[in-house]
C-alpha cells in the first residue's frame, strides 16, 4: 500500500536526482527549447528529463502541483495529472486510487462546507 509509493518515490528521486546535470547537457536543442518553453531551470528539466518526462508532460505534473516523486508514483500506476489530481482532491492516497478505479469507479470531488 504507502510502502509501494514510497518505494517508487525512492527508486524515482535516487536515479533522477543522483546524477543530475545541472546544465542543459544529454538533451537536443529541440528538446532544451522544450524544456525552456515549458518553464524550467535545466537543474529541474534534468531530472525530470532522466525520470523518462518530455517538457510538456512534466508541466502538467507541476501545473497540478505535483513534485517529481509523486508524479512518478502516479504515473507509475498509469494516472495522468489532471486524473491524479482528481483523485487526491476528492481525499484518496495513490493506493486508494488504484483500488477504486480497478472497480471502475472514479472520484467524487469533495464538497467545500
Amino acid at each position: 500500500m504507502l510502502s509501494r509509493l514510497a518505494l517508487v518515490a525512492a527508486i524515482g528521486l535516487l536515479s533522477a536526482c543522483s546524477s543530475a546535470p545541472n546544465d542543459w547537457s544529454g538533451m537536443s536543442s529541440e528538446e532544451i527549447a522544450a524544456w525552456k518553453a515549458a518553464d524550467f531551470a535545466p537543474e529541474v528539466a534534468q531530472k525530470w528529463y532522466r525520470a523518462g518526462f518530455p517538457a510538456e508532460f512534466a508541466a502538467r505534473w507541476q501545473a497540478r502541483g505535483f513534485e517529481l516523486d509523486t508524479a512518478l508514483a502516479w504515473n507509475e500506476e498509469k494516472f495522468g495529472p489532471e486524473e491524479a489530481h482528481e483523485w487526491i482532491a476528492a481525499g484518496f492516497d495513490l493506493d486508494d486510487a488504484v483500488e477504486n478505479r480497478n472497480k471502475g469507479l472514479a472520484p467524487i470531488p469533495k464538497k467545500s462546507d
